[in-house]
């Protein structure tokens, strides 16, 4: 799913999700299908440049799937309702995906969207 988001082949989510997906977001957004979430990815791409996800470590028991990752990319359009700043942005996050039938079909996201608020509206970043 990372080089899927990174490269913005957004065909490797719909084949990893199932259509019900719910994302459950903490400091960011939720999303009650899989659409929604995927027009949540692309709004990724339209207001950040290069931006791209970096897993940092991944942890599985069979039924549920950690990732703590990072998201990265230069603001360049408008994002959470802020106009473009060019600044470099990094967003830590923590995901717990639940996994049935070989398909992702819930996620709680965990997020530092605090600090990005600050790196998004910060001219010295």
């Amino acid at each position: 799913m990372e080089d899927g988001f990174n490269k913005q082949d957004l065909s490797v989510v719909e084949a990893s999700f199932t259509d019900d997906y719910v994302r459950h977001g903490y400091g960011g957004p939720s999303a009650n299908s899989l659409a929604e979430h995927i027009e949540s990815l692309k709004a990724y791409h339209s207001s950040l440049s290069n931006a791209r996800f970096e897993i940092q470590q991944m942890v599985s028991d069979g039924e549920s799937v950690a990732v703590r990752y990072i998201l990265r990319g230069t603001h360049t359009g408008t994002f959470m309702g802020i106009p473009a700043s060019g600044n470099e942005i990094e967003r830590h996050a923590v995901a717990i995906f639940t996994i049935a039938d070989h398909k992702v079909v819930e996620g709680h996201i965990v997020s530092d969207s605090g600090g990005l608020l600050d790196q998004l509206t910060n001219s010295s970043t």
